[in-house]
């Protein structure tokens, strides 16, 4: 955005100029991808209307005086941005076959926007699960602990969030690569100096540093398990700890996949399921709270539907078991489904491409 700011307007920027081409030109390059739009924006409407009645419970249960449950409410905050950008921006931008040239100004600020949320997920993600790990490995001194780092976390993921809005280079979407990348293509001949321009690496930094802090906290958490498997205030965090363990997955798997874009060509259903990871990444929290906590659950059953149940200390276990069925019955279905769509597509996005 320190760019916009310099130059005033977007095409004014080095490299970011459109005039080369008209509205309808640029409208030619692009892939309309109905098939996938609609149902992105249909997701992220429910996932945004989910989020509300989440947050109300924490404040309502007064939850929130926990200190993980206060980087909860942080990340669910950041995850209904990121779900702005991931589905309801990135939706519309599908059914139109945008590319960068056909909304410039919008396109990059949305772009630096959802770079921001971006990173400020993986920092707080991080923060979540140290926050746990450290809870269990020092219970005796949990409170002190985890007060801290929560609001150390907090501060440091918006500070964090703010730098990579401001100070780096934005990410355009091309809907030929249904991806937010980089480049804008907006040049007609590609050069050193332009990929220069357009070249992120804090952001390659912040997906290579949180594969590797998660892999870090996964390593001390598999050799605390024998540990932390006795007591009930031990399952208790367990049962806590097995939802970040869902709520880190798919973030882990995104920043892998668009990592793994700078080292190779990427085949049409590497870029598809890019953009499912990172849509279902921001949603997935909001299903693991209304199906894993236990609190959250009845309130959320009470304040939604009407149901007043009394609460059964029903085993965690099957929960957990019942919801992981469910995930992957849905994503065998799905990955069956999109996999002829795939075959049809693909073949048009190798012909946009070239």
């Amino acid at each position: 955005m320190n760019r916009l700011i310099e130059y005033g307007t977007v095409e004014a920027i080095p490299f970011y100029n459109c005039s080369r081409q008209s509205f309808e030109e640029w409208e030619a390059t692009g892939v309309k991808r109905q098939w996938l739009g609609y149902p992105l924006i249909v997701f992220g409407t429910f996932i945004e209307l989910l989020y509300i009645p989440i947050i109300y419970i924490i404040f309502k249960t007064r939850l929130i005086k926990h200190a993980c449950y206060k980087i909860i409410v942080v990340l669910a905050f950041i995850d209904m941005c990121a779900t702005c950008c991931s589905c309801l921006i990135t939706g519309p931008l599908l059914i139109l076959g945008s590319v960068f040239c056909m909304y410039p100004t919008f396109t990059y600020v949305a772009g630096s926007f959802a770079l921001a949320m971006w990173c400020m997920a993986c920092a707080t993600t991080v923060s979540l699960f140290a926050n746990r790990i450290l809870s269990i490995a020092f219970h005796e001194y949990a409170d002190v602990i985890e007060k801290r780092l929560a609001y150390f976390s907090i501060v440091f993921s918006i500070s964090y969030g703010f730098y990579m809005f401001m100070f780096t280079p934005t990410i355009c979407y091309n809907s030929v690569w249904i991806s937010w990348i980089p480049d804008p293509l907006s040049e007609l001949t590609p050069s050193e100096k332009a990929a220069d321009m357009y070249k992120n690496r804090p952001q390659a930094w912040n997906n290579w540093v949180f594969v590797s802090c998660m892999f870090i906290l996964f390593s001390i958490y598999c050799g605390m398990v024998k540990k932390i498997a006795r007591g009930q205030k031990s399952k208790a965090s367990m049962a806590i700890f097995i939802q970040c363990i869902i709520i880190c997955f798919f973030n882990t798997v995104s920043a892998l996949i668009y990592n793994a874009l700078s080292f190779v060509t990427p085949d049409f259903w590497i870029l598809l399921l890019g953009q499912l990871c990172w849509s279902i990444n921001h949603g997935c929290p909001a299903l693991i709270y209304i199906t894993m906590n236990e609190t959250i659950k009845r309130e959320f059953k009470k304040l939604v539907f009407g149901i007043t149940t009394k609460y059964k200390n029903r085993p965690q276990a099957w929960n957990n078991w019942v919801f992981v069925s469910c995930m992957f019955i849905l994503f065998s279905i799905y990955c069956g489904m999109f996999k002829k769509i795939v075959r049809g597509q693909k073949s048009k996005a190798s012909m946009a491409v070239s």
